[in-house]
């Protein structure tokens, strides 16, 4: 008698049905609403929008080019000024391998002058002065 082999399948890995991806920008809610009195725009933002929030608007979303045009050119300026800010990060911080120490250092002294800021507050600028005194000379 000859054996037969049976049919293996492999075990199915468990899958999460929840998406770990954080949910994107939402189309804004006039956008394509014919009965509505304010589509298509008539203004270069209009009222609620949000650039952070919303996805982009298109050409076909305005009534004239022009505004259209505008539009884009606050939502590029909006993108131009981010882009110096992490220009102006990146300098600072230096190389690829230190930026993360250097991310760390400044969310530090930031803390510490937040704390001191609250202990000023709390017991007087010039017992905080002594403190800091008494620490310097102790380092030394």
């Amino acid at each position: 008698m000859a054996k037969k082999k049976k049919d293996r399948q492999p075990a199915k890995p468990e899958v999460s049905t929840t998406s770990t991806k954080p949910a994107g920008k939402t189309v804004f809610e006039s956008v394509g609403n014919k009965d509505s009195k304010v589509y298509p725009f008539t203004e270069t933002t209009p009222k609620g929008f949000d650039f952070k929030v919303h996805k982009s608007l298109k050409k076909k979303d305005f009534t004239a080019d022009h505004l259209f045009f505008e539009f884009r050119a606050i939502e590029m300026d909006r993108k131009a000024v981010a882009f110096r800010r992490q220009a102006e990060e990146a300098e600072k911080l230096g190389s690829v391998k230190d930026r993360g120490r250097m991310k760390r250092l400044v969310k530090l002294q930031d803390k510490m002058a937040e704390l001191k800021q609250q202990l000023e507050a709390q017991i007087g600028v010039d017992a905080v002065k002594d403190i800091l005194k008494a620490a310097e000379a102790a380092e030394e």
